[in-house]
């Protein structure tokens, strides 16, 4: 399931809150529907050219939580003037106003987000009042809030010393009270995350393993996922830079599942805030947002252009051992600091790309044919084959061979042109019989 989607407005291409009820979707504009307002057209903000999704109270950039309150409405007089309007129940709120509203200051709110908006030279005296009554509904009678995940944050740039931190980042946002979205928001599925999370080995990808995955991870054929191909029974892979066809992908976990395992994306969190914001972020925050989950049982074939294709790429080319994995040397206060809250030091994994054999290649014998060395790289599809075996070699049983990468490292990617048909592969039952040869 996709949770990093925004949906704008098609005609004014403000963000649009949704609201579910019943099994059926709605969407609203911000902070109010009345007025000459437009009926909201719902589509894909990615389908604009330009969208506008800011903090709904002072049109700050960056929104982190989604704060719900019951309907608002206002009803002022003041002299010749009067004033209805309803308001919205969801309100995407920046950190700056979030700290005004956790210390429960509706005064300091209003003064920031009128100021912010340039609004006292322009407002007349009932319309600050009717701000001021909002906001003051909102900081002390909200009904809780929510990790917003379609938020567009610049790229966080990620090291392999700050994996521990980043993990208990995001298992504090599992245990935490905030709500998360509703794939991920059930407190056994929370709880399950948070538990595996503490325990499984982090893999940090290297730039230069990182650039390959991005080379390669589009023509990756379809790969059935088995825990033949996963480096671990579960984990958490990390890229330095962001790596997926829209070049949002820094993170994935895979937790393991009766039939499968619950995989969910994660995109960066970089900076863009204000100095003294940034502290605040890192602790409530962390690095990382939920954008994708999705429980992918056992056997499923999964390609590069699938959501998660750039985990499988970069679990098939641990696979066929082009890439090796050792320990991080981490910093002494990170071992410390596990160790005072008497937890074991983490479990930090380096993964590169091993460096190529120069061992010379022998000269042919005259009048042999030597194999010519391939000037591209290119993927070789998954497919059976029959495995020697038994005495003197003379049986044979069927073995599924994952799809590997073959050719130079440093040779370009080939195109496909196949078209790809994705199902579930057949296991007959295999053959002991004698070799013809």
């Amino acid at each position: 399931m996709n949770l990093g989607t925004l949906m704008a407005c098609a005609i004014c291409t403000w963000d649009l809150t949704e609201h579910r009820s019943g099994g059926r979707v709605r969407y609203r504009h911000p902070v109010s529907d009345g007025g000459e307002r437009h009926a909201p057209v719902p589509v894909p903000a990615s389908d604009l050219t330009e969208f506008r999704h800011r903090c709904h109270l002072c049109h700050g950039d960056y929104p982190v939580w989604n704060y719900r309150t019951n309907e608002i409405g206002a009803h002022f007089t003041d002299g010749n003037q009067h004033l209805v309007r309803t308001y919205n129940t969801q309100w995407h709120v920046c950190l700056r106003c979030t700290q005004f509203i956790e210390a429960g200051d509706s005064d300091g709110l209003a003064v920031h987000t009128v100021t912010s908006l340039r609004w006292h030279r322009s407002l007349s005296h009932l319309e600050i009042a009717t701000i001021q009554a909002v906001l003051q509904t909102i900081t002390r009678s909200h009904r809780g809030r929510a990790l917003l995940t379609t938020t567009a944050w610049p790229p966080a740039s990620i090291r392999p010393e700050m994996l521990p931190k980043i993990r208990d980042r995001l298992t504090g946002l599992l245990r935490g009270p905030a709500d998360l979205p509703e794939a991920l928001n059930h407190p056994d599925t929370r709880q399950t995350l948070a538990n595996h999370l503490d325990h499984v080995p982090l893999y940090w990808i290297n730039d230069k393993f990182t650039a390959q995955v991005n080379d390669v991870t589009d023509e990756q054929p379809p790969a059935h996922i088995t825990d033949r191909i996963t480096p671990a029974p579960g984990g958490f892979v990390a890229w330095p830079q962001p790596v997926g066809r829209d070049g949002l992908l820094a993170a994935v976990s895979w937790t393991p599942q009766a039939d499968g395992w619950h995989l969910v994306c994660y995109r960066g969190v970089g900076g863009g805030l204000a100095d003294d914001l940034m502290p605040v972020l890192r602790h409530d925050l962390g690095w990382l947002v939920p954008i994708h989950t999705e429980h992918i049982t056992t056997d499923t074939p999964v390609d590069g252009r699938h959501p998660v294709g750039p985990l499988v790429t970069t679990w098939l080319l641990m696979n066929q051992h082009m890439a090796e994995a050792v320990p991080a040397q981490l910093p002494k206060a990170v071992i410390r600091a596990h160790q005072r809250r008497q937890r074991p030091a983490p479990d930090v994994r380096l993964v590169h790309l091993k460096a190529p054999t120069t061992t010379p290649a022998e000269p042919s014998v005259s009048g042999t044919r030597s194999r010519a060395t391939p000037d591209h790289r290119y993927w070789v599809t998954a497919h059976p084959r029959n495995q020697a075996h038994g005495p003197g070699r003379s049986l044979r049983k069927r073995i599924d061979i994952e799809p590997f990468l073959k050719g130079p490292l440093d040779a370009p990617i080939r195109l496909s042109t196949t078209v790809r048909a994705l199902g579930k592969r057949q296991h007959p039952e295999p053959e002991n019989r004698p070799s013809s040869d």
